[in-house]
């Protein structure tokens, strides 16, 4: 059994922006970076959002 950890993580402004009427809520989104777990090695407490609207200049 093969696992992934390659899946996109979605905020939820981004994963509700993904219905119709929702669009503009891609600009509500804060979570464009990790946060980090403090004093952890590596650990995240909250994981940047994977949207494409973040990627390369787009919405947010």
């Amino acid at each position: 059994m093969s696992t992934t950890t390659d899946e996109v993580t979605l905020s939820a402004e981004c994963t509700l922006a993904q219905r119709p009427g929702y669009e503009d809520l891609h600009h509500e989104c804060r979570q464009i970076t990790d946060v980090p777990l403090p004093h952890s090695n590596g650990l995240l407490l909250i994981k940047r959002c994977g949207c494409g609207c973040h990627q390369s200049g787009g919405a947010s």
